[in-house]
């Protein structure tokens, strides 16, 4: 997997360097790419080259397309989960690959802080609350194209007030719904960079074809996914085409039959009362929790008596670890680092399945 990673960083090296700077003339020119968006079509300058993501999985999509972002967005869990970077790790070695370093965001915000890196650095640019809250310091940044596949807060009018900056490339149904590999072709589309991104997808699903090839044993094993703790009720995965259900499925789980009865929202995930923990039981379990120490769960006597707790067939996933972003907003960068960091446990879980 690590040398697939490496191929596909190499192969957006010479893409992003080739390209860098080659396209000014067309862009003045006039002509335009045309993509679809719930808002309606998006024309996008030809060659643009100034991009701004509104998510960190926009931004993974930009750098898989071969350009690097204007900054990188980020929000306060995001900056603690990170040490205070506001990148995640996928994102700085894919960026360090191309010669570029990430610039933490000022304390003081601002948009002056974001124009005054370096040729060579990447700045974070933190939305602490609604990204619509920075429509100043976005426009400050001259973006050729914002985009917003995955910005969960874009409605309409958020839509038109954003477009008066720049073309914003969105989603064709909601954030975060639909597939990855169609939002990465999408962005590349748009930034006239289509085949490099049609090649980090491809590389991205080989690299899940080859976790799946390489671990027989997951095939047909079930499993459930606990979220996390919200009010005395829990959320868990309850939907194979969200997040980290197409990761687990990609590699060969499948969802519980109780889990796919639970209602789904728009993120693949269902709320379930503590009451209903005994339903959990399964062949292994994935639980996220702040710090992978699945405390919310221990003081649980059904959760206790599970068959598959006491046969510990558990992955336990630090929210703060990264791999829960990675794998929950999958790109083709995040989705094989994602997994290099997981495969282990799982393999460990399976191996206590019967």
């Amino acid at each position: 997997m690590r040398r697939g990673i490496a191929a596909l960083f190499a192969a957006l090296l010479v893409v992003f360097v080739a390209g860098c700077g080659s396209d000014d003339a067309s862009a003045a020119s006039g002509e335009t790419v045309t993509v679809s968006g719930k808002y309606g079509d998006v024309e996008v300058p030809a060659g643009a080259e100034r991009v701004l993501p509104l998510s960190p999985q926009d931004a993974d999509m930009v750098i898989a397309a071969g350009l690097v972002p204007l900054a990188l967005p980020a929000d306060s869990s995001t900056l603690v989960a990170t040490d205070g970077l506001g990148a995640w790790p996928w994102q700085v070695e894919a960026l360090e690959e191309r010669g570029y370093t990430v610039v933490p965001p000022d304390p003081e915000g601002g948009s002056e802080a974001l124009l005054s890196t370096g040729e060579n650095e990447v700045p974070v640019m933190l939305f602490v609350g609604e990204a619509m809250a920075y429509l100043e310091q976005i426009s400050a940044l001259r973006p050729d194209v914002i985009v917003a596949t995955g910005q969960w807060n874009l409605d309409e009018q958020a839509y038109q007030r954003l477009s008066e900056i720049a073309p914003v490339v969105h989603f064709d149904e909601q954030a975060n719904v639909e597939p990855w590999q169609n939002s990465t072709l999408k962005i590349g589309k748009a930034l006239g960079r289509e085949d490099e991104a049609r090649e980090s997808v491809e590389a991205a699903e080989a690299d899940l074809a080859e976790v799946r090839a390489s671990h027989p044993e997951y095939e047909g094993v079930q499993y459930n996914a606990v979220i996390g703790d919200l009010a005395g009720e829990l959320y868990i995965l309850s939907g194979e085409d969200r997040g980290i259900g197409m990761f687990m499925k990609d590699i060969g789980f499948t969802l519980s039959d109780w889990a796919q009865t639970v209602p789904t929202d728009a993120d693949g995930r269902g709320k379930v009362s503590y009451e209903l923990v005994g339903n959990l039981d399964t062949d292994i379990a994935v639980v996220i929790s702040p710090a992978g120490d699945i405390e919310y769960m221990r003081g649980n006597e059904q959760w206790a008596n599970l068959s598959v707790v006491q046969r510990g067939a558990i992955v336990s996933i630090a929210r703060n670890s990264g791999v829960p972003n990675a794998l929950g907003f999958p790109s083709p960068i995040s989705l094989p680092w994602g997994a290099d960091r997981v495969v282990d446990a799982l393999s460990t879980a399976v191996s206590r399945a019967q």
